[in-house]
């Protein structure tokens, strides 16, 4: 019933469509191949063993359909092919598990490390001696052929009939004893089996090989979308990655992804993120993570080891949906592997594959063939600044209540334990809203190094506790003289203004007077935001210090810029540079 069986997932594909389910279940369906309808059961055949894990992730969705249809409950049952040298077909059943097709419907034969002896049956006659143990290594190279439910096989093929030979019962409780002895488990209901050389391998026979092709949880559970901390500096390019890590899958929309700024503000964060949301929620694309050195090694690697020269290289490489490659500054400058690069950036973009790159500049500024500079810029191209005071805060408030004091929970009381790890606990000390806020203040913006801070003025908080103290501004302040060069740099408005006047060549009567010409305001406003933002003064001080303009003045300068920095991500890189120039001279 072949063709029914395909008009029945032709007719749940029409019924998802119809509901708006997600639309990578329907891209999976319409990938996939109906093989047989009977009265109580649906079996098609995947694309991939990734997509049919996926599929029996959904099977209730499906099935519900299948009952919708069919008015009777029908089971799903998704198949994938084996290679033809292999010869045998692997089944993917309700339970999450795999069988091989046999003739009796609902038949099994589990095989595991323990050697399978087939009972004498009215079928085939005795053998006179007891047969050899057949196990998946000794295996002939010949195909097994198991014939499919109806019995139908092929009289030109070597095949073997696996037949039941035990109850239901017994199957489940030799199973159960498998998976104990061999300490296996399904993860997550989800399971992935090989077969090697014809040999069916149980469902839960080895969880590595599980873990490796259907990730249940991210390999790298911190650097997720969720954990990213995300405000005007940062908004852009986190609202682009999670837009290319949701349309993956597609081909139509979002090719490319750039993201660039200084190191540790948060990219390789993001290009984890997308990698772990991928892996999670998209198993069956082939995705390729690799950061500049891992490439440039893979690349020496394979150059050394080829040895046909019309084998392409990096293999892994092209053959992935994804591609994100993490700091390509260090790629581009060196000239053994750049080509090869310039190649494989081309080949994505032109087949309208996926790809993410993190670079410590633009484009522009990398030396990339003309072409590839082009196709990045009219993709998502995005700049991550360094953090403000306000975003500082964030990170620091973030990390420590969701990393810091979690941390700290979950070891050993102090004095309840005489665990070695017990002894020495120092860290999830109190930081107060003011702590926090003191910390944005006096360090610098890579925020890697905040979060060692941050773990830092806890642990000191602690200690402090133990003494009956508690931690003040003086504490912090040598704490962040020990992590940041300009942690106790005192920036005038002076050299706020100064700087300003230079950038945009404005002189400074012009700059806190009253004259209004277009380049002049703008001018008037960036340095209005900036000594609010970087100098220890209330907009009244501001204020004075710019023609004694009032508080309500300087407040609508600060909205002007909040408002362009939003909409202008090139002023955005502009007033980065002004506040590096401001450092540098203070």
């Amino acid at each position: 019933m072949e063709n029914e069986a395909q008009m029945i997932l032709d007719d749940t594909i029409s019924f998802c469509e119809r509901d708006g389910v997600d639309t990578r279940l329907v891209q999976m369906l319409r990938q996939s191949r109906g093989v047989t309808l009977t009265d109580t059961t649906l079996t098609i055949e995947a694309p991939s063993r990734f997509a049919g894990a996926a599929l029996m992730k959904q099977r209730a969705v499906i099935e519900r359909y299948l009952e919708e249809i069919a008015f009777a409950p029908v089971e799903l049952v998704v198949t994938t092919a084996l290679p033809a040298a292999e010869g045998v077909s692997r089944e993917t059943s309700a339970a999450g598990g795999t069988q091989a097709a046999a003739t009796n419907v609902g038949t099994t034969a589990p095989v595991a490390a323990a050697p399978v002896v087939t009972a004498p049956t009215a079928a085939a006659p005795v053998p006179a001696a007891p047969a050899p143990a057949v196990t998946a290594p000794t295996m002939p190279a010949p195909a097994i052929h198991i014939p499919s439910a109806d019995g139908a096989t092929s009289d030109a093929e070597t095949h073997v009939t696996v037949t039941n030979t035990i109850s239901s019962d017994d199957f489940k409780r030799l199973m159960s004893t498998m998976g104990q002895g061999g300490g296996a488990s399904r993860s997550n209901g989800n399971a992935a089996s090989g077969a090697t050389g014809g040999a069916v391998t149980s469902a839960s026979a080895s969880p590595a090989a599980s873990n490796d092709t259907y990730p249940a949880v991210p390999i790298n559970s911190k650097f997720t979308f969720e954990n990213f901390v995300y405000g005007d500096e940062n908004k852009h390019a986190y609202n682009s990655a999670v837009r290319f890590a949701v349309t993956a899958e597609d081909p139509g929309s979002y090719s490319s992804l750039f993201i660039y700024g200084k190191s540790g503000l948060g990219k390789t964060h993001l290009l984890l993120a997308i990698k772990n949301y991928l892996n999670e929620n998209c198993p069956h694309l082939k995705v390729k993570y690799a950061n500049s050195q891992a490439y440039i090694d893979d690349f020496i690697n394979e150059v050394a080891l080829q040895k046909d020269a019309h084998r392409a290289i990096l293999r892994d490489y092209h053959d992935a949906d994804v591609l994100i490659i993490d700091d390509i500054q260090n790629i581009i400058g060196k000239t053994a592997s750049i080509d090869n690069f310039f190649s494989l950036m081309d080949e994505f973009i032109r087949d309208n594959k996926k790809v993410a790159i993190a670079s410590d500049r633009a484009p522009k500024n990398l030396g990339m063939d003309e072409r590839l500079t082009s196709r990045f810029n009219a993709g998502m191209l995005c700049l991550v600044s360094e953090p403000g005071f306000e975003m500082k805060f964030m990170i620091l408030k973030h990390y420590y209540e969701n990393t810091v004091l979690p941390a700290a929970d979950s070891l050993p009381p102090a004095g309840g334990d005489t665990s070695l790890l017990s002894s020495i606990r120092t860290g999830g000390g109190h930081l107060t809203e003011e702590d926090l806020k003191h910390m944005a203040s006096v360090s610098g913006t890579n925020i890697r190094e905040l979060e060692s801070f941050c773990e830092r003025c806890a642990g000191e908080s602690f200690e402090r506790e133990q003494e009956g103290r508690t931690l003040t501004g003086d504490d912090i302040d040598r704490i962040a003289n020990e992590y940041f060069d300009a942690a106790h740099k005192k920036i005038s408005v002076e050299t706020v203004q100064k700087v300003v006047e230079d950038f945009y060549r404005v002189s400074h009567n012009d700059l806190i007077g009253p004259r209004r010409q277009a380049a002049i305001k703008n001018a008037r406003h960036v340095a209005v935001y900036l000594a609010l933002d970087m100098c220890e003064m209330t907009t009244s001080m501001v204020g004075a210090a710019f023609g004694g303009r009032d508080h309500t003045t300087v407040l609508h300068s600060v909205k002007v810029i909040e408002k362009r920095m939003k909409e202008d991500r090139a002023f955005v890189d502009d007033l980065q540079q002004l506040r590096n120039k401001i450092i540098l001279r203070s």
